[in-house]
């Protein structure tokens, strides 16, 4: 079974710390910000926009724009999105849109360099790129997994089309990182027993305590713990385009 099933099943346990993955659910606060920060009366264009959460923290003035890959609209999640398109060869005029999203999009595209080139070529100077991509993160959405870039990949590659990051944000101490690994490896194996109706279903309540132990002291190390960036679990970023 695969992460995405793992998380379906699991939801309604999500703000509990009984949740494999409970870590993440203020994992996105610093996107939110970023969004949030939007000015009036831009266009903004959401690449791989999913149920289009993002433009209900848009000032409402904003022409926001969501576009998906066919298949992972229709066949996938079954969503609609405003536009159907290729992150890799957006149908875009050049220079034309204020804010592009990007949100735990890029590791799902075979070249993040030819993605960061189409939005860099799309995008007015002076406009940003709002980028959230996994780091340390299992395989999720197989097939289409196929990258995870540190803060320096980025770097790298928005400097190779003319673009500079702004502000990085990584998302998760190291104990955090570890708890969330951890647990989701948990949380894997007991849905192989339940899977093959195994008689080590017997163990799963202490599954269930395991998580929320795991969870707990990593939450109680990480409030004690100075700052640290050597292994987050995710990076939101803010890139601009020069004016």
């Amino acid at each position: 079974m695969n992460v995405r099933a793992l998380k379906n099943f699991l939801k309604p346990l999500l703000k509990t710390p009984f949740h494999p993955q409970w870590i993440l659910t203020k994992g996105s606060r610093k996107t939110w910000e970023y969004i949030r920060a939007v000015g009036s009366d831009k266009i903004v264009l959401d690449v791989g926009c999913f149920n289009k959460w993002p433009a209900r923290l848009l000032p409402t003035n904003c022409t926001y724009i969501g576009l998906d890959y066919y298949e992972t609209a229709t066949t996938w999640y079954q969503t609609s999105p405003d536009v159907f398109g290729d992150a890799c060869n957006l149908p875009v005029q050049n220079s034309v849109v204020d804010v592009v999203m990007l949100l735990d999009v890029i590791e799902h595209l075979p070249s993040a360099d030819r993605a960061i080139q189409e939005i860099s070529r799309v995008l007015k100077p002076g406009g940003c790129l709002i980028l959230q991509i996994p780091f340390l993160y299992p395989l999720h959405d197989e097939p289409r997994d196929f990258i995870r870039l540190s803060h320096y990949g980025v770097e790298a590659v928005t400097k190779r089309h003319g673009l500079m990051i702004e502000s990085c944000h990584a998302q998760g101490s190291p104990i955090e990182t570890a708890a969330l690994l951890t647990n989701i490896a948990i949380a894997k194996i007991a849905f192989g027993w339940i899977n093959r109706k195994s008689p080590t279903t017997i163990f799963l309540p202490l599954v269930s305590m395991s998580i929320l132990l795991i969870n707990l002291i990593a939450k109680a190390l990480a409030s004690i713990s100075e700052p640290d960036d050597f292994m987050p679990y995710s990076y939101q970023i803010l890139i601009k385009k020069p004016g």
